[in-house]
């Protein structure tokens, strides 16, 4: 997979390793406005070429123009089109759709005029590439048109659609904005005053003021309506004739079908002409064109700035105006809100000053910041690990004043500071820091911001001492697919992230001590388990064999947990256990035999060289991994080059992998490896074998030390915090404005409709839990370094931070239960400290009408409760799950756990009849042991697990459980607490 045109000459001209590279996103939201189909023709993207905003869907292939009186043919037209989704909702999907025809696109007629045609080599009409001007970032992409000289920023959380005119290279006068829809519009207001729109909201004819300024259109064929004008829709000129008006500042304009109210905002003065179609007396086929209307700006006023670029801002004032919509669904959601949202006739009028007053200040180049816990903030006055370490993030949206000579507002200048020693490319003596804002005079500068967004900054406060964001009756909010989504003031978000209690492989309360010995007996079994052979050759694929690794460093370092209770716990620290419950479970070690440093050596020894063997560089013929990693000098990224497994039929895992370097079976199939070679699930497959690399380095410092760098690799690769990383893009699966990971990847932006995607949630937990304890593990090693000290403690507190925003996600878009809205706050207990419980507020995020307690795959404008790999309703579930660690405790919240365990069961004694066995023996029925002891029931689900086939344990379909693992996960959940306890 190699990156399309799109990208430019400045993201395309240099390989890794030479002067001007950039590693390139490959799981950004916005790839599919940069897929090879829409660099090679926008035009042809359809439903693919669409991103979504929030709150709109933006495309990047605006219809093609009827022809004027004035033009002999149809023109084209590039640019960008805006509307507003809706959400559908059924038993196992939510969707957010939308008509193409409602859509308004702002662009400007392509003059082919000494434009190089495709077919010599040249760009298509309507092509694009990113904007060389400006930095990427990960809120959004700054465009930049190849034909015509505009830009825009598809930027996250946008109130308007942008665009930038220059001058035309030929004429050096003005590009002149053109808008176009499928829809006919009713009413257009030039320059209203502040109390006209209410005259759109009624619906009533004739209800201008004197004085208001109301434009009429001209038929796109140049003549009179045949019938009386007065039954028009449109508002069509007596004589069928575009007539000129002047624009001051801005205009509104209300659409017949759609029922949407749009209101455009002009830098400059403009005089403008507009066209539509007429409602046609008698429907006839062929008389409906694809567009209804087409206002062309026709004179740009420069004034005393000739030089200074056209801003144009278009937003979507009301999508319900009469209730009269075609598509019904617009107006019937507001209903189901529980607030009047900013099409409410209470509402909307403040949302249009709103809107007046923010739009010369627009997001052009959007940074990321973020701030990590100082040396000072590590430990309590206890002395342990603090739990109240803070990473902050900070969105500096980089507003930018539309007009010349206007105040640039004040900003936050966001840095993220590292050193990166070239080529090994370390993580070491990073730093990242964020100044804060010196002052905040740009109230004008607004951005939509979802629940958590809002949550969040309603609990920061500003220097002039007021919060970030007020959460009241007065928000001017609106429904996303992701919840309420409100209007915030200001350019710069604080958005402080807490780590809470710090990673450990021990879990907050030692096993029970009635568990022990059946602990005890598995370890026994579990410490002799012998590798597949083509693992510690790496013939396999990079994401079953890391399952295979990190169950076997759990079976280690649970037969250590238990060693250290057998000598009596003083070396054990559990978060929620008393000294009491600590020396019960002590003194049942006691009474066990557990197995040797000895015995567990040979498994750590097979733990170490599968581990490595993916790390040492050159393939099998160099004592690397027969399917080896390389490293993807085009897009910048560690990847694995894939297996073409042969075998004798009677030796199954003894086979090898045919081919080496450069044949590479999963960088040319997307179906190779999970689609690894094309950026998908890495983090997946890599967090595994992070976390397998942890126990290594825990039990054997000098491995540890020696290939610290190669495990960084994994770590950079999809988490890399640096901005001077030259090989590695930074945090590659990370979505800032949503807070998830996306696992989708190159393929994504070429095929879906739906933009990125991610299944499992709780692996993605998993991946940063397994860099945050390998970053805690080099912490003791690199003890006595200061410079390797200080990179494992940025290790340790990146796994920490993306841990806690990968929870908090899945709890906001995969895990659902309580069934209510945005108003009805159930609340549920959320945390717990030394048996303490803590309650915190849980919205759902989705409506009533969907049933399921899971979202099987998250998408950027679809859930939908299913996976890739099986139809099995236990398999949406399960996905959920895995793997069964110490981070569940904080990913699984009791109350969600409840009300899903019985749907579970039923789904698992499905699947077994139903498919013979399914669910058992694929090991998603030891995940229904491990859900049932999160509800509390210990007991029932020791016998759940222990009644799963023991050969089930020792596949691949065990989910990456041992039985010992599975034991442990089970006795050390919290009992069953009582209601009132709960």
């Amino acid at each position: 997979a190699t990156p399309s045109k799109a990208w430019g000459e400045r993201y395309l001209n240099a390989n890794a390793g030479e002067e001007g590279f950039t590693p390139l996103p490959t799981n950004e939201w916005y790839l599919n406005l940069l897929s090879h189909k829409a660099a090679a023709d926008p035009l042809t993207t359809k439903e693919v070429g669409h991103v979504y905003t929030l709150p709109y869907i933006v495309g990047i292939s605006p219809p093609h123009c009827p022809a004027l009186p004035s033009e002999t043919q149809s023109t084209t037209l590039a640019g960008i089109e805006l509307t507003l989704p809706v959400m559908k909702t059924s038993d196992t999907n939510i969707q957010m759709i939308y008509d193409k025809s409602n859509a308004l696109s702002l662009g400007a007629i392509v003059n082919e005029e000494g434009v190089k045609s495709v077919e010599d080599g040249g760009p298509s009409l309507t092509s694009y590439e990113v904007d060389p001007d400006e930095a990427l970032s990960p809120l959004g992409v700054s465009l930049k048109w190849n034909n015509v000289n505009m830009k825009s920023s598809i930027v996250r959380g946008m109130p308007y659609g942008t665009m930038r005119f220059g001058k035309d290279d030929y004429t050096h006068q003005s590009v002149l904005p053109t808008f176009v829809s499928g829809n006919r519009p009713v009413t257009i207001l030039l320059d209203s005053k502040e109390t006209t729109f209410e005259t759109l909201k009624t619906g009533r004819k004739n209800a201008l003021k004197t004085g208001d300024r109301k434009m009429m259109c001209g038929t796109f064929n140049g003549k009179p309506t045949k019938h009386n004008p007065s039954g028009q829709t449109a508002p069509i000129s007596a004589d069928g004739k575009a007539h000129t008006y002047s624009v001051e500042k801005e205009m509104i304009f209300h659409m017949h079908q759609s029922d949407f109210t749009w209101v455009a905002f002009f830098s400059k003065p403009v005089k403008v002409q507009c066209f539509s179609d007429i409602m046609p007396l008698v429907s006839v086929p062929g008389l409906i064109h694809k567009v209804q209307f087409r206002m062309n700006v026709v004179e740009v006023d420069d004034g005393k700035n000739p030089e200074e670029e056209l801003v144009v801002r278009v937003a979507l004032l009301d999508e319900c105006t009469t209730g009269q919509s075609t598509m019904r669904e617009h107006c019937d959601h507001l209903k189901t809100l529980g607030y009047e949202s900013t099409s409410g006739e209470n509402k909307v009028k403040e949302y249009l000053k709103v809107l007046r007053e923010g739009a010369m200040l627009y997001p052009k180049s959007p940074l990321v910041g973020t701030e990590f816990p100082k040396d000072d903030d590590e430990t309590d006055e206890g002395g342990e690990v603090s739990k109240d370490r803070v990473t902050n993030v900070v969105f500096d949206w980089d507003a930018t004043p539309a007009k010349a000579g206007g105040a640039p507002p004040a900003v936050a200048t966001s840095s993220l500071r590292a050193t990166v020693e070239p080529p090994k490319a370390t993580i070491t003596d990073m730093s990242l820091g964020v100044e804060a804002p010196k002052n905040q005079k740009d109230d004008a500068f607004i951005m939509f911001a979802l629940p958590h967004h809002l949550e969040t900054l309603a609990s920061v406060t500003r220097e002039d001492g007021r919060n970030q964001f007020t959460y009241d009756d007065d928000s001017l909010c609106l429904h996303s697919f992701h919840g309420r989504t409100c209007l915030v003031h200001g350019s710069v978000w604080n958005l402080p992230v807490e780590h809470g209690t710090p990673q450990s492989f021990l879990a907050d309360r030692p096993p029970s001590a009635e568990a022990i010995p059946s602990i005890a007996e598995a370890l026994s079994e579990d410490v002799q388990f012998q590798m597949n052979p083509n693992i510690i050759r790496g013939a396999v694929d990079t994401y079953f064999s890391g399952k295979i690794l990190a169950k076997m460093g759990r079976i280690i370092e649970i037969n250590e947990e238990l060693q250290n209770l057998q000598s009596g716990g003083k070396e054990l620290s559990y978060a929620d256990a008393d000294d009491v419950v600590v020396k019960e479970s002590a003194s049942a070690a006691a009474e066990v035999t557990i197995p040797s440093e000895e015995d567990v050596e040979p498994l750590l020894d097979d733990l170490q060289q599968a581990v490595e063997v993916f790390l040492n560089s050159g393939g099998k013929e160099n004592g690397g991994g027969e399917a080896e990693f390389i490293y993807d000098a085009t897009w910048g990224g560690f990847i694995n080059c894939g297996c073409k497994y042969t075998f004798d039929p009677k030796d199954e895992h003894n086979g090898t992998c045919s081919n080496t370097f450069p044949d590479c079976p999963a960088l040319d199939s997307v179906n190779e490896n999970f689609g690894n070679g094309w950026y998908n699930d890495h983090h997946f497959h890599y967090g595994y074998h992070i976390y397998a690399a942890a126990i290594v380095a825990k039990h054997r410092p000098e491995w540890g030390r020696k290939y610290y760098e190669r495990i960084l690799l994994y770590i950079r690769d999809i988490a890399n915090p640096s901005t001077e990383d030259e090989y590695f893009p930074m945090f590659r699966q990370k979505d800032w404005y949503l807070g998830n990971s996306w696992a989708a990847g190159l393929m994504s932006m070429e095929l879906s409709p739906h933009g990125r995607e991610q299944e499992s949630s709780s692996e993605a937990i998993a991946a940063y839990e397994g860099i945050a304890l390998f970053g805690d593990v080099m912490m003791d090693v690199f003890a006595e370094d200061e410079g390797k000290l200080e990179s494992s403690r940025l290790v340790r507190n990146v796994g920490e931070f993306l841990t806690s925003m990968e929870v908090s996600a899945a709890n906001r878009y995969w895990h659902v239960w309580g069934s209510k809205g945005d108003e009805e706050i159930s609340t549920s207990v959320s945390s717990s400290n030394n048996g303490a419980t803590k309650h915190k507020a849980h919205i759902n995020t989705y409506p009533k009408n969907y049933p399921k307690h899971v979202v099987g795959m998250m998408y950027d404008t679809m859930a939908s409760f299913q996976t890739w790999f099986a139809p099995q309703d236990v398999v949406s579930y399960g996905i959920q799950l895995i793997p069964l660690t110490s981070v569940a405790e904080r990913r699984d919240d009791p109350e969600w756990a409840s009300i899903l365990y019985p749907i579970y069961a039923k789904s698992c004694k499905k699947a077994n009849e139903g498919s013979s066995g399914f669910c058992e023996d694929n090991g998603w029925s030891i995940l229904q042991a491990g859900l049932l002891a999160e509800t509390g029931e210990i007991e029932e689900a020791l016998e759940l697990a222990s009644d799963v086939p023991h050969d089930v344990y020792l596949t691949d379909g065990g989910c990456g459980n041992s039985l010992s693992n599975t034991l442990w996960f089970i006795s050390t959940r919290r009992q069953s607490p009582s209601i009132s306890e709960r």
